[in-house]
């Protein structure tokens, strides 16, 4: 026999031990809690991320929209854009054909003659096109007034180009670049529509402008756009090299005029060569009036020629130039490429945070489920002398998406077991300790108060009248109830659920 005082510590301690399994079940809910809180978050966050760019791709999308309008109402209703795979042209070809103004045109696929055609394009003239290095594309100012109206005039244009030549020696030569130059883009008219399907053929006068090298090849791919430019009616040139006046001498009229009449547009920033005495002489083009880019058919055009600078200072300076737009160039693909970097490696960090936390989740779940079947008391045999005080107890529990699991307990069965019973069969959804069970009509709650103080079926009367029929009521909306999954909501829909069930 134990004496009171053991009793009384027995009491105690075993107090004392509920007390510390109350507790740290708490923590565990509550760490299960903000482990979701955070979950939660992260999810909104990703939803927000995605929401974002969804936006950025719309306004990227509108402003293409609104690029292509503008660039229609600049070109009467045409427009054409094609990324397109930077071939040589077959020069020797060309001029055996004594195709007029060749040294600019280009070659394009039969498909795009097929779209302009679609679009009517031979209503605005000669086909003029932009080529340029992906990512240097530009969209031209609006013409003046003064260009417009002249653009618009219908009046008989010269049938050539005609110079004058402004030779002054002692002009002051530009030392820099031209104003409206921009790198990696030049202009150019048509030859034919017989390019290979994905390529654009170039003559060596584009080559050298548009990628600014005179020994530069095609290479990559490069942007044709078409493009209706204004009449040009001045061009500055400057020589790559001194001695060009004095090559020229009388004949540097001539020299240009022939020139010219062997292209179809200038751009600011290219360069045309003139031959003279079997040798060729770059000249850059500093400046162009009305527009940086124009068309050069049928029109007066005035030409000043600069003296050139000393060969090596404008190398230097040329260079210089062009290291300062590749670095440009380079810089902003190196930011654009770390920025997408990053993205992608912050979305697949957060995508691997969220599927780990899921996994260990399901993980600890799983395992807790199997610890509770495997700590569950035998299942008693069915009983054969009736419903005796002794007589296992068959309780049915209705889950919250509908099914039901059955299994019989002995009358002295804490009620504690019947809860992990409930929780090792997956309680529906159910988190453990977010609900309780109640029988069918009469309404009784065998809560987790019972559970907790260690009552057991017979204490709460269960299973006097026969098999029991119990639902899980939600002590507060479960995480399954906010996913629209059913639940039992209150005792009258339990037990008429319970009835339709049954």
């Amino acid at each position: 026999m134990f004496s009171n005082s053991e009793l009384q510590a027995r009491a105690n301690r075993l107090l004392s031990e509920q007390k510390a399994r109350a507790e740290k079940e708490r923590q565990r809910l509550e760490k299960e809690r903000i482990l979701k809180e955070r979950q939660r978050a992260r999810e909104q966050e990703r939803e927000e991320d995605a929401r974002r760019k969804r936006l950025e791709a719309q306004q990227a999308e509108e402003r293409a929209r609104e690029a292509e309008f503008e660039e229609r109402e600049r070109n009467r209703g045409v427009f054409l854009r094609l990324e397109l795979q930077a071939l040589p042209a077959d020069e020797a070809a060309v001029q055996a054909k004594g195709v007029r103004r060749s040294r600019d045109k280009i070659l394009l696929p039969p498909s795009a003659g097929a779209s302009l055609m679609d679009q009517d394009a031979s209503k605005n003239g000669a086909m003029l096109f932009e080529v340029a290095l992906p990512g240097a594309e530009s969209i031209p100012a609006p013409p003046s007034a003064a260009s417009a109206s002249t653009s618009a005039s219908t009046g008989a244009a010269p049938s050539s180009a005609v110079l004058s030549a402004a030779l002054a020696s002692t002009s002051t030569p530009a030392t820099s670049g031209p104003a409206g130059w921009v790198p990696g883009r030049t202009h150019a008219g048509v030859l034919e529509f017989t390019a290979p399907e994905g390529t654009v053929l170039l003559p060596r006068k584009v080559v050298q402008s548009l990628y600014g090298s005179l020994d530069a090849v095609p290479r990559g791919t490069v942007v044709v756009t078409y493009r209706r430019l204004e009449k040009g009616d001045y061009v500055r040139l400057q020589p790559m090299s001194h001695g060009f006046h004095e090559a020229m001498g009388e004949g540097l009229r001539e020299a240009l005029e022939g020139e010219l009449l062997s292209h179809s547009t200038l751009t600011e920033g290219d360069w045309v060569t003139v031959t003279a005495d079997g040798r060729d002489w770059p000249l850059r083009v500093q400046e162009l009036t009305p527009c940086p880019a124009v068309s050069v058919l049928d029109v007066d055009i005035a030409a000043d020629v600069v003296p050139s600078l000393e060969a090596e200072e404008y190398l230097r300076r040329w260079e210089e130039e062009q290291a300062a737009a590749a670095a440009r160039l380079a810089a902003l693909a190196a930011e654009r490429a770390e920025r997408e970097a990053a993205e992608a490696a912050a979305a697949a960090a957060a995508a691997a945070e969220a599927e780990a936390a899921a996994a260990a989740a399901a993980q600890a779940r799983e395992a807790h489920r199997l610890l509770l079947a495997s700590s569950l008391p035998p299942e008693p045999e069915p009983s054969t002398s009736g419903s005796g005080s002794q007589a296992p107890v068959t309780c049915a529990f209705t889950l919250p998406e509908g099914s039901r699991i059955v299994r019989r307990f002995t009358p002295d069965t804490a009620v504690q077991v019947l809860y992990d019973f409930v929780d090792s069969r997956g309680a529906g959804g159910w988190d453990r300790g977010s609900y309780q069970l109640v029988t069918r009509m009469p309404r009784r709650v065998v809560g987790l108060e019972e559970a907790g103080a260690g009552r057991t079926v017979a204490e709460l009367g269960l299973g006097q009248g026969g098999p029991e029929a119990l639902l899980l009521e939600a002590l507060a909306p479960p995480e399954a109830a906010a996913k629209g999954e059913p639940m039992e909501v209150d005792g009258s829909a339990a037990a008429g659920k319970g009835m339709a069930a049954a």
